[in-house]
């Protein structure tokens, strides 16, 4: 047990060093960079779109990193408890195959693809040679940490959507954008001269590590783990009609937790079995599109919730406004006001028209309880500040684009044809 809590203080003591390193730093700020960038487009959709103007990319890229730094300590834990180590994984080749999955489609972008692609082909040819299991070992870590991340923080800021229903209707829903910028701390196994060894060293407990690297040492040398910090950057993309997205985000962490320990589960006993080697590399891209499927399935065939025939839904209300002011909120529904009942937009505005003095409004929500309330709001209306969901025959929504490889394959086919 004193073992262990060396180790905890040795890692957390490697931590601090990240931000003394130029290099880390260097490396650290351009994922910064890149994360900040997202966020800016997530804000740029919006103010074009709704006009919607809340989101800061600053406080939104930093929020990020508070929130990687704990998904960072989740994985650095798994990474050293089980000693998966980075020399022998291919990450070169990892990060090459998933750009090039990426033109696919921009989802590909993902360790669960490549890493089972660049695993099989290693096993049908021997080249290259890695350590699958440490491999699918990192592929389940990070998806691990990933869903540690989606479940405390996936749903923050969704940003309001129109999409074309599998019905062919026009319905209300969410965009779940995050990005997260991770430090962590891996292992990487190095063969030194045990002559010139000077270095502060930790004995650990005889079942350790758990994913044997199998290298011979030269005589005269010493095989150890050294810590090693690295920076990565985790994202999740998902969209919300049948449901909140706060429920939606947290039934895929759910799916990707159980996903991720399957495949941890498959490259621990790919140590001492050659079968869940193959095992695992199958089910590291398959495994994954089960769960991206499942999730689009549910989309498309259950019935979206951001709609009303009877009254007006609130999507999204705008900060600052009166129906912030007044507690409204995603899912409200606008049965009447002042005891005037209104079913469509159209009637509502009119209600409004020329304006309302300390407006009335009675309100369902199918999400809350209890399910009907009164709001009141001590001010002038119009504007009320409110993104309603749309009409059933918005001209304007949000369509989902391939990959550019897999739009010039269909151009090409098109054209064949």
């Amino acid at each position: 047990m004193s073992n262990f809590w060396e180790l905890i203080k040795f890692i957390m003591q490697t931590f601090p060093v990240m931000i003394t390193d130029l290099r880390y730093l260097l490396i650290m700020g351009v994922v910064f960079l890149l994360v900040y960038r997202q966020y800016s487009k997530v804000l740029n959709y919006e103010k074009r779109m709704f006009n919607l103007n809340r989101i800061n990319p600053l406080l939104e890229t930093i929020t990020a990193l508070v929130y990687g730094i704990g998904g960072g300590l989740v994985a650095t834990a798994l990474f050293v408890i089980l000693g998966v180590s980075l020399s022998n994984t291919g990450i070169v080749y990892l990060w090459i195959t998933a750009i090039l999955l990426m033109l696919v489609h921009p989802r590909f972008l993902c360790f669960a693809y490549a890493g089972g692609l660049i695993s099989l082909v290693s096993l049908l040819t021997g080249y290259p040679q890695l350590d699958i299991p440490a491999l699918m070992a990192l592929v389940a870590i990070l998806h691990l940490a990933e869903s540690f991340l989606i479940f405390v923080n996936g749903y923050h800021n969704s940003s309001p959507m129109y999409f074309k229903h599998s019905s062919g209707e026009i319905v209300g829903g969410f965009s779940l954008q995050k990005f997260w910028p991770m430090p962590t701390v891996a292992l990487l196994g190095v063969a030194i001269l045990s002559s010139g060894a000077d270095f502060q060293s930790i004995a650990m407990p005889e079942w350790w590590p758990i994913f044997e690297m199998g290298i011979e040492v030269p005589a005269n040398h010493t095989f150890v783990h050294v810590l090693f910090p690295i920076v990565v950057a985790l994202g999740y993309s998902d969209f919300a009609q049948t449901e909140l997205p706060k429920t939606k985000a947290r039934r895929s962490a759910g799916l990707l937790l159980v996903y991720s320990l399957v495949l941890l589960a498959l490259a621990i006993l790919g140590n001492k079995l050659q079968v869940f080697v193959v095992l695992a590399a199958v089910f590291a891209p398959l495994g994954h599109e089960m769960v991206v499927q499942w999730g689009q399935r549910r989309e498309k065939e259950n019935p979206p919730v951001f709609r009303s025939k009877e009254g007006v839904m609130v999507l999204e209300v705008y900060p600052g406004s009166p129906a912030e002011k007044m507690g409204l909120v995603s899912g409200d529904v606008i049965k009447s006001i002042n005891g005037t009942i209104v079913r469509t937009l159209p009637e509502l505005s009119s209600e409004m028209t020329p304006w309302l003095i300390d407006p009335v409004f009675v309100v369902e929500n199918r999400f809350k309880s209890p399910r009907e309330r009164i709001v009141e709001f001590q001010g002038k209306v119009p504007p009320l500040g409110i993104i309603p969901t749309p009409h059933p025959q918005q001209g304007v929504y949000v369509q989902i684009k391939v990959g550019p490889l897999k739009r010039w394959l269909r151009r090409l086919w098109a054209k064949r044809k």
